[in-house]
């Protein structure tokens, strides 16, 4: 029987997106922080749970071929990677196998292709928020806590944004503001430069001053904004902003097309990776030679116009409940001269999808509800594009429109995120 504190030797035997390696002891899963597939590791055991346990190593007694010294002095404790101690050969195999591994799960037989990725694995992150702590120090939280870390120097945020927070961070020790986060964004292809404080309060100290000073240190900044966010919740983000300078936008170009982003407007953090997802949605959404296109979630418009711009005898109708994207995306086809693509402020289960023969869906990390996807289903589209960030809610969505007759595509994965356990994945589905 285990015990807490108990010393075992094993060899891990796999890996999961968490970076915790797996092994058995005496039958019983155990989950050790840090290992690596074919380590030999003498492990203590720190949590012995009803069907599995957790350990933390004690020494390393024969190192994993894939394991290398991790080049982060937060990793692990900061929660952001989860596989900075392994090679890039083993993670792009891991990611693949993750992927495979949920459309087991689900009974599911996938074909699943070679992670596609830009090769990019430094500086992606183009869209930063930062928990502020004390004297306004910002990080990330370590895992499992609400422990900020210091990450002055992360390796995955573009660089240009490395000193913006620390001088938002000097500003919020300095004045005493009352900041939650600081909400960095660049657009990576134009250079432009987002500040934006997210704070309970309406006004933030000596905000002149702030402005002045930002704008003589960022010669690309673009806009000083303040976000209004008084509620305690887990949610970064408020309703409501107010712009200290400029305008409530940013741009950025992406699958040669030109993007304004507003703050509250979703757009990929991983500009090369998102150019890679887009394309093959793009490619398997053409393949049926549709009339009409809806773009479910669309956000800014980006898949959308993509799309309409590299088809433009194909009508695109984007669909987004959130109004400030919605006025984002018109803004932006009509930046592109995309006259076949319209956008709808709608819920996707009432949104007036009728005639549409492909239908593109790129939902939340919950996926599509039940109730939306045998909407969808009733629908019958000729062709349905998937573009999903959890594996698991693919596939188990990918079950449901199997049972409804639909036979999926081969699924793509896409590193969005090097280095962390999430990964990407766009299949499409016909009847």
């Amino acid at each position: 029987m285990l015990k807490k504190n108990q010393l075992h030797q094993v060899k891990i035997t796999d890996l999961n997106n968490l970076g915790y390696g797996i092994a058995r002891v005496e039958g019983v899963v155990v989950f050790v922080d840090g290992g690596v597939t074919g380590d030999e590791l003498l492990i203590k055991l720190i949590k012995i749970a009803k069907d599995y346990a957790v350990a933390r190593i004690e020494e390393i007694l024969s190192p994993s071929p894939h394991r290398i010294t991790a080049d982060c002095e937060a990793f692990p404790r900061c929660g952001g990677c989860s596989f900075r101690h392994i090679t890039r050969e083993y993670e792009l195999i891991l990611k693949r196998e993750l992927v495979e591994s949920a459309f087991r799960k689900n009974r599911i037989d996938a074909e699943v292709n070679e992670v596609l990725t830009d090769g990019k694995l430094l500086g992606y992150r183009n869209k930063v928020q930062y928990p502020v702590g004390e004297k306004g120090t910002v990080g990330y939280y370590a895992r499992h806590s609400h422990t900020i870390v210091p990450c002055g120097n992360c390796l995955l945020t573009d660089p240009a944004l490395t000193p913006l927070a620390a001088f938002a961070s000097d500003y919020v020790r300095d004045s005493g503001a009352r900041v939650k986060h600081i909400y960095l964004r660049r657009g990576a292809a134009t250079g432009d430069i987002q500040l934006c404080f997210v704070s309970p309060d309406r006004t933030l100290p000596r905000e002149e001053e702030l402005v002045r000073a930002a704008r003589e240190a960022f010669p690309t900044l673009k806009n000083v904004l303040l976000n209004i966010h008084p509620e305690e919740t887990n949610v970064i983000l408020g309703k409501e902003v107010r712009c200290l300078y400029g305008e409530d936008r940013i741009e950025d170009v992406l699958c040669d097309c030109r993007f304004g982003i507003s703050s509250l407007s979703f757009y990929q953090v991983n500009r090369g990776a998102a150019e890679l997802l887009y394309r093959e949605a793009i490619r398997r959404g053409a393949e049926a030679e549709p009339k009409r296109v809806a773009d479910l979630y669309c956000g800014a418009g980006t898949i959308g116009i993509s799309f309409a711009k590299a088809h433009p005898g194909i009508a695109v109708t984007g669909v987004e409940i959130v109004p400030a994207a919605v006025e984002n995306a018109r803004r932006n086809a009509a930046i592109n001269g995309v006259d076949n693509a319209s956008f709808l402020c709608a819920d996707a289960m009432t949104a007036d999808l009728d005639g549409v023969d492909c239908i593109l869906v790129d939902p939340p990390r919950k996926g599509l509800s039940r109730e939306l996807t045998q909407r969808l289903c009733t629908l019958s589209p000729r062709k349905l594009v998937y573009v999903s960030c959890d594996p698991g809610t693919l596939a188990r969505d990918a079950a449901m429109l199997a049972e409804a007759g639909y036979r999926m595509g081969s699924v793509t994965p896409v590193d969005m995120f090097p280095r962390t356990g999430a990964v990407e994945c766009v299949t499409d589905f016909v009847k």
